[in-house]
């Protein structure tokens, strides 16, 4: 079942049949409409994660709206925001002058009209303490047309990322 709940549109669930030739329901053409959009942006998000881990920053630019926003929170020793085309490779430059040996493992993704909510752990050491850390965290990869205009993280433990590279304050 496929349930609409972008703002304005119905939350009317339509059911989708795997039968070969079937009519489905009132809903069909509309459910096609969605899907084809929702496997778009999965595309689009594979993509991207596959073009920042191999550093295509030119690639990856081309995949950002120009007033691309991320905001990294205060807490991290990268916080604050950084926008536009090069947002992404601005923040990786910080990002990993804290840490080394990064990789990604994605778990779940989560598709709605407008975003892309990603479950994913990075993994890396510090340079600080040389401590290896397993970061729980989401990104919300917000969509505009076929372009991304942003992306939210969410971090699990701020503080411990914070330790880990030696920028803990306690003030």
């Amino acid at each position: 079942m496929l349930i609409s709940l972008a703002s304005g549109h119905s939350h009317e669930r339509c059911k989708f049949s795997s039968a070969p030739n079937s009519r489905g329901g009132s809903c069909q053409k509309e459910d096609a409409m969605e899907t084809a959009r929702y496997q778009k942006i999965i595309s689009m998000v594979e993509t991207i994660y596959a073009l920042t881990a191999s550093g295509d920053w030119h690639a990856v630019g081309e995949m950002l709206t120009e007033d691309f926003r991320i905001v990294e929170a205060e807490g991290l020793p990268y916080g604050g925001e950084y926008l536009g085309k090069t947002a992404l490779q601005d923040l990786y430059t910080k990002v990993f002058a804290f840490w080394e040996d990064a990789s990604l493992d994605r778990h779940d993704m989560a598709i709605s009209e407008h975003n892309a909510i990603v479950m994913l752990t990075m993994h890396a050491t510090s340079r600080h303490t040389g401590e290896r850390l397993a970061m729980p965290m989401c990104e919300v990869l917000h969509v505009r047309g076929d372009k991304f205009s942003g992306i939210t993280p969410y971090y699990y433990d701020t503080a411990a990322i914070a330790r880990a590279t030696g920028t803990l304050s306690l003030a």
